[in-house]
C-alpha cells in the first residue's frame, strides 16, 4: 500500500486548491493517461443543499482536471433511498448535463445498471453488499467526494459513508443491519484511491439531510479513504469510537489511523472544529432498524408501513418535518411536471 497522504488547505482558488492539493497526494501515479475513473459525489438530496450535498462548483473544477488528464471520467449516483428522488433528479439538481457537457465527463445512474451481489467475511463476520458491474470491472480509480459533515448513526458522513450510495438498491436502508462492516466491505472492493472533502460548507448537529451548515472553506484530499476519514473525523471533534466504520476499515488492513503513518502538508489542529450529533426522538427509535432487518422491512417495506409513518409523523421534530415536507412538495412538482 502506498504512503497515506492527506492534504488540507483552505479554499482560496478551487481549481488551484485542487491541484496543489492533487500534485501532494500524487495523483498521477493514480490517474493514468488511459485510466477510466469513477467519482461518486454525495448527492444525497435532489438539489444542491449547502453543508448536504456536494458543491457544484467543486464538481466542475475536479471533473475539469481529471478530464485533462484521463481518458474517461464518470460521475454517477444512485437513486435517493426509500423512493425519495431519483439520481437523475439529483444530476439535474446540481447542474450535473451542464458540468459534464462543459468538462468532457459523463453521468450514469448506478440504479438503472447491472449490479452483482457480494458476501465477505468481515471481522469475524459475513456481510453482503451490491455493487454495479461498472464499478468491480469497468474502471481502473475510484474517487469519493463527500462533504464534511456529521451523521446521526454513524458519527461522520466522509469518504466511506459516501460510498454506501453506490448500494444501487433505493431500498438500500433495508440493509443497514451490520453497516459498520458493510461499509468496509465497499471500499474493500471497490477501492477508492482518491478522496477530496468538500468542506465548502460542512454540516454540524444531525447530518446526513439536514443539520446546521457552517461556512468552513475547507478541502481535504488523500489517496487513502481511511486515513481522510480519520483526520476529517477528528477535525470536527466526533470521536472514532463513534464512528466504528473507519475502525472497521482499518482492522481490515485498509488504511492507517495512526498519524504516524500518516503523511500531511500541514499539522490538522489549526483546522480544528467542535461539531456534535445530536440524536432525535426518532433517531433513536431509528436505532433498532440498523439492528434488525426484520423491523426494518416492517417499518418501511409492509402493509404497517403507512400507518407507522403516520403515527411517527406526529413525532417528527420541525426540522425532520421541513425535510419531509420538502421532499414531499419536490414529488409532487415532479409528478405535476411530467403530466
Amino acid at each position: 500500500m502506498d504512503k497515506s497522504t492527506v492534504y488540507l488547505t483552505k479554499i482560496d482558488k478551487m481549481r488551484e486548491n485542487l491541484l496543489l492539493g492533487l500534485e501532494f497526494i500524487g495523483w498521477k501515479d493514480i490517474v493514468k493517461t488511459d485510466s477510466t475513473v469513477f467519482l461518486k459525489p454525495n448527492f444525497t438530496y435532489p438539489y444542491h443543499k449547502k453543508g448536504i450535498t456536494t458543491t457544484p462548483e467543486l464538481l466542475e473544477e475536479f471533473l475539469y482536471l481529471l478530464k485533462g488528464r484521463a481518458r474517461r471520467v464518470i460521475i454517477g449516483e444512485s437513486d435517493g433511498g426509500n423512493h425519495s428522488f431519483s439520481a437523475d433528479d439529483s444530476f439535474a439538481g446540481h447542474n450535473i448535463p451542464e458540468i459534464c457537457k462543459k468538462t468532457g465527463a459523463e453521468y450514469v445512474n448506478l440504479s438503472n445498471m447491472p449490479s452483482l451481489e457480494l458476501t465477505e467475511r468481515i471481522q469475524g463476520k459475513d456481510v453482503m453488499v451490491r455493487l454495479p458491474n461498472l464499478l468491480l470491472r469497468e474502471i481502473d480509480c475510484m474517487i469519493s467526494v463527500p462533504v464534511l459533515k456529521v451523521h446521526v448513526m454513524t458519527g461522520v458522513s466522509l469518504s466511506m459513508k459516501n460510498l454506501w450510495g453506490c448500494y444501487p438498491d433505493t431500498m438500500r436502508c433495508l440493509h443497514h443491519k451490520d453497516l459498520d462492516r458493510k461499509l468496509a466491505l465497499i471500499t474493500k472492493l471497490t477501492k477508492p484511491r482518491l478522496i477530496v472533502i468538500d468542506g465548502s460548507y460542512a454540516l454540524d448537529n444531525h447530518g446526513p439531510m439536514y443539520g446546521s451548515p457552517k461556512k468552513t472553506d475547507l478541502l481535504i484530499l488523500s489517496n487513502n479513504p481511511v486515513a481522510v476519514d480519520m483526520i476529517g473525523s477528528m477535525i470536527m471533534g466526533i470521536p472514532l469510537h463513534r464512528a466504528r466504520h473507519i475502525m472497521v476499515a482499518e482492522g481490515e488492513g485498509l488504511g492507517p489511523t495512526n498519524l504516524r503513518q500518516i503523511k500531511m502538508n500541514d499539522g490538522w489542529e489549526e483546522f480544528r472544529m467542535q461539531f456534535s450529533v445530536r440524536r432525535t426522538f426518532l433517531d433513536r427509535a431509528s436505532l433498532l432498524l440498523f439492528k434488525s432487518e426484520f423491523l426494518a422491512r416492517l417499518v418501511m417495506d409492509s402493509s404497517m408501513s403507512p400507518l407507522i409513518y403516520g403515527v411517527a409523523s406526529h413525532l417528527r421534530n420541525s426540522s425532520e418535518a421541513e425535510v419531509v415536507n420538502d421532499l414531499e412538495r419536490y414529488c409532487e412538482r415532479k409528478k405535476n411536471d411530467n403530466q
